[in-house]
């Protein structure tokens, strides 16, 4: 009876203590967090198999795959017109072809980023499988990287590298590529398992998912030349470089004991021992995408949300042959508007030019301009336009006059001014006249004003505004000031009084750039830039020392565009003409400039493949002033 009575108490404690176990608070612990991508457990058929003749394939993993972008991700080389049909049964993906394969063909499926695991979202990176319809795999591959031509940045992914059989121009635009592979996310592509032979290569960010170079904006890369993937071919290639020596070993040795190992395994396994010496079965090319110049021109947007001002968008920069025309209100001429075109001549502003013209609720212009016809020929294009203005009448607005003054932007009181640079008026509306009596500047040495000449112009580069010019003495104080009515506009307004105070910024608040540069054997236009904005450009045809001085502190980035045709801008390439973007090149770090330092930069042309890096204190700096 004891015994019986002790045992019950002891099922009591440990029921308490169950209890208490399940009733403290706390999150779960579980176990690690899953870093791991999905790992392939088998293939059917085998992977890297021959002979191939079934319609479908079925690849199993050791965990359930989330499927929401694999079909994007998902490319076949060669490419097939009907896609396959892909379905995922628990943890097993299965493939099945709707087209009958190629005969003596090597097919790769690359998966890119589409094989990942349901919860974590791990990603399988660029996973192949690969068969081939005959007796041998082809082994062959055009490896390389990709960047946008005009600022060598990489380009958003993915990206289809193309090769074709034939060589001929129109190939791109009519039939869908032989072999493809696509760009990651980092610009790097692969187009593996290829077969020995002449190749057109072609590169598309295809806009439509068809394989053709049909849309206008698609933006492309070429080579023009014919390529040859051949093994004896690349190992030429290298050994010409230095980097291959037919008399080492060529083979490698596999120190591990692949027993148990399924065949993905040993050819990722080779693939990582492969990295220590180069590929002999591989082509690498750098390739630059660029989006060629429109054909033809067109007003892309146009609106009139002010009375004095109608405005218009261009989907590239307009020609000397444009020309507009008032045809209502009938009494209107062209005189009767002002035009202003955005500095790349990609837009116009049109002007009232008085309060007459600014009147009518309707205008109506024609806009001529130069297109191309069906068989390229060159003819004037005319569109009728209808602006019209109608009174906005909310609550807000109508208690808002309109500024009885003539509204002028220029440097703020108190403000510093930059040693060697004028002093801008900037109007809102076109400028009627000025009238320079009515400007004063002084020069403060101590607390007594001396009146300083300055030159006072209509800038003839902008119609809205004016330029105050002086010698600028280094630390020195200015008051100006403007008269009322010393700036009038079309519409009859005039300035209210300005009154300003500033000082001029000491030549030790600015840094220089000695720019030296080796190597130029052509016409290289140097742009120098503050984050997105060029505040220097000079165009060089020899090498030579370089100075960019009176440069405010900043971080600044140098580019060289090499100025095939001489018209001072980077230009695109063209496919059908065979014209390559124009060469681009970077200083390839950013360059800290500081107060009073001398920054002293070398660049040897050629020397570097990509943009700036992150900004690194210069070797070579010192002190202008002491």
């Amino acid at each position: 009876m004891k015994r019986e009575r002790s045992i019950f108490h002891w099922l009591i404690f440990a029921g308490m203590l169950i209890s208490a176990g399940c009733a403290q608070q706390g999150a779960p612990t579980g176990g690690p967090v899953d870093e791991d991508p999905p790992v392939v457990l088998k293939t059917t058929p085998e992977n890297y198999s021959t002979n191939f003749e079934g319609g479908k394939i079925s690849i199993t993993f050791d965990e359930y795959l989330d499927m929401a972008n694999f079909t994007q991700e998902l490319v076949v080389s060669p490419p097939m017109e009907e896609k396959p049909v892909i379905k995922l049964k628990n943890k097993t993906l299965l493939i099945e072809f709707e087209e009958k394969l190629k005969e003596d063909v090597t097919y790769t499926f690359n998966f890119g980023e589409g094989i990942r695991d349901l919860n974590e979202k791990n990603v399988l990176l660029n996973y192949e499988y690969v068969f081939a319809t005959g007796d041998l795999l082809d082994s062959l591959s055009v490896k390389g990287t990709l960047k946008n031509a005009f600022d060598l940045t990489i380009p958003e992914s993915p990206i289809n590298v193309m090769l074709y059989h034939s060589l001929e121009d129109t190939l791109p635009m009519t039939q869908i590529p032989y072999y493809v592979g696509r760009t990651d996310s980092e610009g790097n592509f692969a187009v593996n398992n290829l077969r020995a032979g002449v190749y057109k290569l072609f590169v598309l960010k295809d806009g439509n998912n068809n394989f053709l170079f049909d849309l206008p904006n698609e933006e492309i890369a070429f080579l023009d030349t014919s390529l040859l993937v051949d093994g004896a071919y690349f190992r030429k290639i290298l050994q010409e470089s230095g980097v291959y020596d037919p008399d080492a070993a060529d083979t490698l040795v596999l120190d591990v004991d692949t027993a148990g190992m399924s065949a993905d395994t040993i050819a990722m396994l080779l693939d990582s021992l492969e990295q220590a010496k180069p590929d002999l079965n591989s082509l690498y090319i750098d390739m630059f995408m660029f989006t060629e110049d429109p054909v033809n021109q067109f007003i892309s947007e146009y609106e009139r949300k002010e009375r004095h001002l109608m405005e218009l968008q261009f989907n590239i920069p307009v020609t000397d042959s444009f020309a507009f025309s008032p045809f209502y209100p009938p009494s209107m001429v062209a005189d009767d508007l002002i035009p202003e075109f955005g500095l790349n001549r990609d837009s116009l502003v049109l002007y009232a030019a008085d309060t007459v013209a600014a009147a009518f609720d309707t205008i109506g212009l024609t806009v001529d301009y130069t297109v191309l016809d069906t068989l390229d020929l060159p003819y004037v294009r005319r569109d009728t336009l209808q602006f019209v203005y109608r009174e906005r009448t909310t609550k807000k607005e109508s208690k808002t006059s309109a500024p009885t003054h003539l509204q002028v932007s220029t440097i703020r009181n108190r403000g510093q001014h930059h040693i060697k640079k004028d002093i801008l008026f900037t109007l809102n509306e076109p400028l009627k006249g000025i009238d320079p009596e009515l400007f004063e500047l002084f020069i403060i040495p101590d607390t007594i004003e001396i009146p300083v000449q300055a030159e006072i112009l209509v800038d003839t580069t902008h119609l809205r505004r004016v330029r105050l010019q002086n010698e600028w003495k280094e630390e020195s104080n200015y008051r100006m000031v403007v008269y009322p009515g010393a700036i009038s506009n079309v519409y009859g307004k005039t300035n209210d009084t300005i009154d300003v105070k500033f000082q001029i910024k000491p030549l030790a608040a600015y840094g220089r750039i000695n720019l030296s540069l080796e190597n130029i054997s052509d016409t290289v236009l140097i742009q120098v830039f503050s984050s997105k904005k060029m505040v220097r450009s000079r165009t060089v045809t020899t090498s030579g020392m370089f100075v960019f001085d009176f440069l405010d502190p900043a971080t600044y980035h140098i580019k060289f565009i090499h100025d095939r045709n001489g018209n001072g801008k980077w230009d695109t390439g063209n496919y059908i003409e065979g014209l390559q973007p124009e060469k681009v090149e970077f200083v390839p770090r950013k360059i800290n400039v500081r107060a009073n330092w001398d920054h002293g930069i070398t660049y040897v042309m050629g020397s570097s493949a990509g943009p700036p890096a992150s900004p690194e204190e210069e070797e070579t700096e010192e002190p202008l002033f002491q």
